[in-house]
């Protein structure tokens, strides 16, 4: 595998002196951020461009995921409800399920996080797993849709209709092109493999849909990485 390194190409990004809730990548490579006191969503793309887009609701942000169609969702705790936007920035959709946490697409179907009993669910309310993940956990998707809940609780990959398998006791973690990173105690790890950087003073993990591109973010500035 080859070392990480900050990339050059990423050098128009302009974070905001903000703290965040949740950081996404498009298949485009344009950012998305959610900050957790602005009901806003914004956009860095990589020309440098930035855009603000206020969602235009007054709760607490809990989650923020993109789909490959172009869709996007907001999760918002208190009070417990989801909003769909299409392509086109256009509410579409608002789905209600108590206290969700993070979110993501799993195919025409949502998962969230319960963070009131603590399980993976989809947005009927079945159970894709239990007891792994809390209000501070993330969740995220690979292609072929295998999934991670990662956070105090623990790592797990997640399938649907099959037991949680834990593969770390805590961490954030996202899939890569070069297989699952664990970021956990200013360490990011390949599972199963090397250590790749050290001394880091983050604590999430975001990729890209295809693995290339990955974000470290909170507790300080964040640094991307190819």
């Amino acid at each position: 595998m080859l070392l990480w390194f900050v990339s050059t190409l990423f050098l128009a990004y302009d974070f905001p002196d903000i703290v965040l809730c949740d950081l996404e990548i498009d298949v485009s490579g344009t950012i998305w951020l959610l900050p957790e006191s602005e009901s806003v969503v914004i956009r860095l793309e990589q020309n440098g461009q930035q855009s603000r887009f206020d969602t235009g609701f007054v709760g607490i942000p809990a989650g923020l995921a993109l789909s490959p169609t172009g869709k996007w969702i907001v999760s918002y705790q208190n009070p417990g409800v989801i909003r769909v936007f299409d392509q086109n920035d256009i509410l579409s959709e608002e789905i209600f399920l108590p206290s969700p946490g993070d979110i993501l697409f799993s195919g025409l179907a949502l998962w969230a996080i319960d963070t009131i009993k603590n399980n993976v669910i989809t947005s009927n309310s079945e159970i894709v797993a239990m007891n792994c993940c809390n209000s501070r956990s993330r969740i995220c998707l690979e292609r072929t849709g295998s999934g991670i809940s990662s956070g105090p609780y623990g790592v797990f990959l997640l399938e649907s209709g099959e037991t949680r398998v834990q593969i770390a006791d805590s961490g954030s973690a996202c899939f890569s092109e070069d297989g699952i990173l664990i970021l956990r105690d200013g360490n990011l790890v390949i599972h199963g493999g090397d250590t790749l950087l050290t001394d880091l003073p983050y604590s999430r993990i975001s990729a890209s849909p295809d693995g290339e591109t990955v974000v470290l973010w909170g507790n300080s500035h964040p640094m991307v990485l190819e």
